[in-house]
Formats: structure tokens, C-alpha cells, sequence
């Protein structure tokens, strides 16, 4: 995971001035593009274990919190399936769960209160039992699946998005993992990945300050006296960056800079 620096609402100071209070937020590491195969995978397996035609959205990886992760997975049905990289959990809450038995019976409406029955359970299990190998580009290779406790998916889980169908079938599923992946750093630069560019170059042999009066008397034939001591050597630069020290010379009709020492070294 990632901290980001984000800033809440604005607030009125003291002095009439509109303030907003800076605070590092944990983010979550997980590419969206794993996310969204993930989802895609969803849309598929539900369409074709509930016989109806499902669109998807995603909501996008994140950290959730103790209190969030509480909330997310109170009442709710958990399956745990060990990976190589870390293990992962279908998510199904109360209500997503109703949605799901009565779409699978062909009913229209189901009350909230209304508890799952013995068959209806059985049918949510293997609805959440088929959308567990969608882990696989999550997790790794998978291992045993097992149904999880609250408590210790509240304590393991760590990043968390979900997978939202769309139109008038309203059903979220789940998805967590009890590791963030590390963030990916990109392959460094090799010296031969470098090799067609160019750089410009220019010597700097002398410097010092004009006034602006000065300035505006500039004519052809002018002496303009600088800073620099004769025979001090010149600095080597590469846009902003001082590069070396360097004597400065002439070689078959040329101007040239033989580099005696580092930028740093004092002229």
C-alpha cells in the first residue's frame, strides 16, 4: 500500500481565510486492470448461473479501516481460498445475498427480513463458490477454498473492491485479499537505452553582474568587466547542471575544453 496526501473540506480560520486540514491516506496497490479482469470474470459467471444478461461496475481497490471492514462484512457470507501470494475472499453481504436467491428462484421480490432457507443457502454457496476462481489472477496459484468467520476476515482482510451489476438487478459482490501487492517499480535505465540522445553542451569561461543602466548602454565597442579571474578555469554545462571544471583552448581551428575536475571542485 501507498500513502497519498490528500486535504479535507475547506474551513473557515480565524482570520476569515479558507482552510483545508492536509492527511495521509493509505491507498491501495492493487492495479485497476487486475480489478477490472476480475470484473469482467463476475459479469460472465453470474450471467450464466442466473440465466440473465448482467452488466458490471467497479469500485475500485482500497484500505478499508477497522470500523469499514466491520461494516462491510457484518452478517456477511465469506469464502476464504489460500493463494501462493496471498490468500482471497468472496464477499457476499445480507442483502446481495437475498437478491441472489431470489433472482436464482425467479422471484421478483424478497423481504429484508426474510432469513435464507436451507436450499437457498446451499445455491449462495455455490454461486460464491464459482466466482472464487476469479482469484487466481489475485491470489496466485489457489489452494483450498474454505468458508471464513466475520471475526477473522475482519482481522486478515486488508485491500477490498467490489464488483457492482448495474440496471435493475442491484447486486454487489466482495472481493479482498490479506496482502496489498508491493508497489511495482519500473526496470531502471541501462546506459544503451540512452545511447541516440543528445546532449547540448556550452562552456561558461567568464560571468558577473550588470546593472540595469549598465545594461542599457551596451554599444558595439563596449568593455564590459566580469567577475571571472584571468586564466580561471570554466564550468562544463549541460542545461542547468554544471558538469566539470575544464581549461579552455584551441585545436585545428577549434574551440576546445580539456576537463580537469568534478563540478563540485572549486575553480
Amino acid at each position: 500500500m501507498i500513502a497519498a496526501l490528500e486535504f479535507g473540506p475547506a474551513r473557515a480560520s480565524a482570520d476569515g481565510r479558507a482552510v483545508r486540514t492536509p492527511a495521509f491516506v493509505r491507498r491501495s496497490t492493487l492495479p485497476v486492470s487486475a480489478a477490472c479482469l476480475v470484473a469482467n470474470g463476475v459479469r460472465e459467471r453470474l450471467s450464466q448461473s442466473l440465466a440473465v444478461e448482467l452488466d458490471v461496475e467497479l469500485m475500485p481497490p482500497a484500505i478499508p479501516g477497522p470500523p469499514e471492514r466491520r461494516l462491510l462484512l457484518t452478517g456477511a457470507t465469506v469464502v476464504r481460498v489460500r493463494g501462493r501470494l496471498c490468500d482471497g475472499f468472496v464477499i457476499i453481504r445480507p442483502a446481495d445475498a437475498r437478491r441472489l436467491a431470489a433472482i436464482a428462484f425467479g422471484e421478483t421480490e424478497r423481504p429484508e427480513d426474510d432469513a435464507l432457507s436451507e436450499i437457498e443457502r446451499t445455491t449462495l454457496e455455490r454461486i460464491a463458490a464459482n466466482l472464487v476462481p476469479l482469484c487466481n489472477s489475485l491470489c496466485g496459484t489457489l489452494g483450498p477454498v474454505t468458508r471464513e468467520s466475520i471475526e477473522r476476515a475482519a482481522c486478515d482482510v486488508v485491500t477490498y473492491f467490489e464488483v457492482r451489476t448495474t440496471g435493475a438487478l442491484r447486486i454487489a459482490v466482495g472481493f479482498a485479499l490479506s496482502a496489498d501487492p508491493p508497489e511495482e517499480v519500473s526496470g531502471t535505465l541501462e546506459l544503451d537505452d540512452l545511447a541516440a540522445l543528445e546532449l547540448d553542451g556550452r562552456v561558461v569561461v567568464a560571468t558577473g553582474q550588470l546593472g540595469v543602466p549598465a545594461f542599457s548602454r551596451i554599444a558595439v565597442g563596449a568593455t564590459i568587466a566580469l567577475e571571472t579571474p584571468l586564466g580561471a578555469r570554466g564550468a562544463l554545462r549541460f542545461g542547468d547542471v554544471a558538469f566539470a571544471r575544464v581549461t579552455c583552448g584551441v585545436s585545428s581551428g577549434r574551440n576546445v575544453a580539456v576537463v580537469d575536475a568534478p563540478a563540485g571542485e572549486a575553480a
